[in-house]
This record gives structure tokens, C-alpha cells and sequence, in this order.
């Protein structure tokens, strides 16, 4: 197992952040995807050179690639259809994978300065500071891939400005690291179908313990009707 320096990581996320974001101010809507790109390979170059033995996955995985040893997951914009548009409602997604399990990951929306990281048995923090699912014990707020940036989603139920987030499709690269930083928090996050998630799940739901159980039972319900 590769020790990382948790830190270190989150500063190289909050620099291609800055960077991102100076190249979003620069440009008009419909712009290339030069800086997606860039982004992207100054995150994978900067990993790998600090921890050569953890791979980088492009793309969607197979179950049986996830099941195995070290690697990152990461995507430099989360929302590139509103970073592309001039519409300042994209974030940043990096995650560590170990034998399936996501095991750090950081969530960082480089246009509010808002970064959200959850460390596997250590917690989950908003700009350093802890964090923790909503208390509500009814349904106010619940979110889908129609919103926005579906990391960011996630990072806003594991601090509860969501009370909940659901999605129907497989989206795991994006998702992953969300279901660490919503465990970590206090949260639960599963399939539709209450099964555990994982990086090739076709479902998710996401919520504090409590609107997690009455959000599966509705969606039991409708699936039946």
C-alpha cells in the first residue's frame, strides 16, 4: 500500500484549479477543449511522478480492472458541457482506488474555492473544516445528474446542503469518490436496490441514514407500480 501525502495532493488539486479557472475567465463560451486536456495530463504527469506504482484509469472499468491494486481515478473538470459554455458550474474529482474501494477523494470546485476531501476511517472535511450529512428527517431538497457536476452533488449531500441525490445509469467515475466523502460524513450511499456501490454500479442513491431507507422504499414502490 502507497502512502500519500494527503496535503500535497490537495495543493496540486487547488494549482490545476487555478489554472483552470484563469483559462475559464480568459475564454468565450464554445471554447476548445485545450485545457481539459492540459488539466488532465498536469494532474496524471504530477501523480505519477510522485507515486510511480499507482496507475492512472481513463475511462469506464471493467469490474474485474476496478477489483485490482492502486489506482487513480480522476477528472480534471466534472461539468465540461458548462466549463465549454461559460457557465461557472463545473468542479474538479480525484479519487484513489484500492482493490475497488475508494480510499481518498477530493471534490474541488476551483470557481468558489470550496474543496471537499474525505480520507477512508478519517472523516470528511470542507475546506479543512469537518463536515456531516443533514439531520432533517424529511425530504426537502434531492438532486440529479440534471443539476450539475454530479462529484459536486455529492460533496453537497456530505455537508447537507443536499438532503439527498439520486441517479438511474452507470456513472461510477464520477461517483465513487462522492460515496466516501457521504460514508465518511454520516451518510449512506448504495444501488437502487439497497445492493452496496461500487465503481460499475448502474444506480445510486445518496442520503443520511434515515431519508436513505425512505428514498429506497419509494423507489421500490415506483418500480412495482
Amino acid at each position: 500500500m502507497t502512502a500519500i501525502d494527503t496535503e500535497g495532493v490537495l495543493e496540486l488539486v487547488r494549482e490545476v484549479g487555478a489554472d483552470l479557472c484563469a483559462a475559464f475567465w480568459r475564454r468565450a463560451p464554445l471554447v476548445d477543449m485545450d485545457a481539459v486536456w492540459t488539466a488532465n495530463d498536469t494532474l496524471r504527469c504530477a501523480l505519477a511522478a510522485q507515486y510511480p506504482p499507482i496507475a492512472w484509469a481513463d475511462g469506464q472499468l471493467s469490474e474485474e480492472y476496478a477489483q485490482r491494486g492502486e489506482y487513480w481515478i480522476g477528472d480534471a473538470i466534472d461539468g465540461a458541457v458548462q466549463f465549454l459554455r461559460a457557465i461557472p458550474q463545473w468542479c474538479m474529482s480525484l479519487t484513489l482506488m484500492r482493490e475497488g474501494v475508494p480510499v481518498f477523494t477530493v471534490v474541488y470546485d476551483a470557481m468558489h474555492d470550496e474543496l471537499f476531501h474525505a480520507l477512508w476511517g478519517h472523516g470528511a472535511w470542507y475546506n479543512g473544516e469537518p463536515i456531516r450529512v443533514s439531520a432533517r428527517q424529511q425530504q426537502e431538497l434531492v438532486a440529479t445528474r440534471n443539476l450539475g457536476p454530479t462529484s459536486l452533488q455529492l460533496a453537497y449531500v456530505a455537508c447537507g446542503r443536499l438532503d439527498a441525490f439520486w441517479q438511474d445509469g452507470a456513472d461510477g467515475y464520477l461517483s465513487i469518490g462522492g460515496t466516501l466523502l457521504i460514508q465518511e460524513a454520516g451518510g449512506v450511499a448504495t444501488q437502487a436496490d439497497g445492493r452496496p456501490y461500487r465503481l460499475t454500479s448502474p444506480s445510486i442513491v445518496a442520503a443520511p441514514p434515515v431519508l436513505h431507507a425512505s428514498m429506497l422504499q419509494r423507489l421500490q414502490d415506483r418500480k412495482a407500480a
